[in-house]
Order: C-alpha cells, then sequence, then structure tokens
C-alpha cells in the first residue's frame, strides 16, 4: 500500500515534467569492468532535467552475465545509482554531459568447496557520456562511469536508446 500511494506520488510530480520535455527514458547495455570481474548488466536510466544544462539521474542495473576470477564465479546482482548531470549541446542533436553522484553495487561471489557470499559496496560515482539524437525524441546514449566503492572499484561502459518525453 505504501508502494502504491508513493508511486501515485511520484507520478502527480513527474506529470507535468514530462509534458515540457524535461524528462528521458533510457534502456540499455552496460559492461562492469570490477576488479578485473567482466560483468554485463542491463540498465534503465531516468533523467530531469531542471534547465537545458543541469539535471538529476537514477539508474537501475540488473546482473545479466557472470564471469569466472580464478575459481570463484562473480555475479552483479543490482546495482542502483544516482547522479547529478551537466549537459552542453555541441551540435544541433549531440549533447555532451558529464555526471557524479552515489552508487550501491550488490556482488554475489561463489567459491566451489567454500560456499558463497554477497556484498553491498557503496559509493562515489563519476562519469562522461555522450547522447546523438536520432530525431526529436529518440536518440542513443553511451557513457562511461568510475564507481569508488568502499571494497571494490568498477568501470563502467553503457550504450543504450534514450527517449525524450
Amino acid at each position: 500500500m505504501k508502494l502504491a500511494l508513493a508511486s501515485i506520488a511520484a507520478l502527480a510530480v513527474v506529470a507535468p515534467a514530462f509534458a515540457e520535455g524535461n524528462v528521458e527514458l533510457g534502456l540499455g547495455y552496460s559492461h562492469f569492468d570490477a576488479d578485473g570481474a567482466n560483468l554485463d548488466a542491463l540498465t534503465a536510466r531516468g533523467t530531469y532535467f531542471f534547465n537545458p544544462h543541469v539535471g538529476v539521474e537514477g539508474e537501475a542495473s540488473v546482473g545479466i552475465g557472470d564471469d569466472n576470477v580464478g575459481a570463484a564465479k562473480v555475479e552483479l546482482d543490482n546495482s542502483l545509482a544516482a547522479f547529478g548531470v551537466v549537459q552542453m549541446p555541441v551540435a544541433e542533436r549531440v549533447d555532451l554531459f558529464a555526471r557524479a553522484g552515489y552508487a550501491s553495487n550488490d556482488y554475489n561471489v561463489d567459491v566451489p568447496g567454500l560456499g558463497s557470499a554477497s556484498g553491498s559496496d557503496d559509493g562515489f560515482a563519476y562519469g562522461v557520456g555522450g547522447k546523438v539524437y536520432l530525431n526529436d525524441r529518440f536518440g542513443v546514449r553511451a557513457d562511461v562511469t568510475r564507481y569508488e566503492g568502499d571494497d571494490t572499484d568498477a568501470d563502467v561502459i553503457a550504450i543504450g536508446g534514450i527517449m525524450k518525453f
């Protein structure tokens, strides 16, 4: 019930933003290089721009591929992040951006004969990227982001589609 009420309240707040074209939603692929483990993820993003240059972004990723590091199997369960975003148009349909914020990554590690462990790694995250719009609403986005975790750092390369509302 609380989730339903929170969702209704959030829709009431963001509905006017959708009408003004200040919102971007995106879906894509992310590759995490987490201290030598190469992990794949499906990533969804939502960005709200206060003006044409400054905004906030939420990001959620779900692991879709694992990696073996030595005898250990490493998986990304999920990654959640919030960023402040600054962007600048460099051509009619091309924007460059920088972002900085906070992220939490949840990993699972399974070592045969020793068992498995899971944990969360939180910390500062920052990155840069670009967007190319194919028309007024649809585009392609690519970015690189560094996650500075408590115990594990990750370099992430992402590409995906975006839609303006």
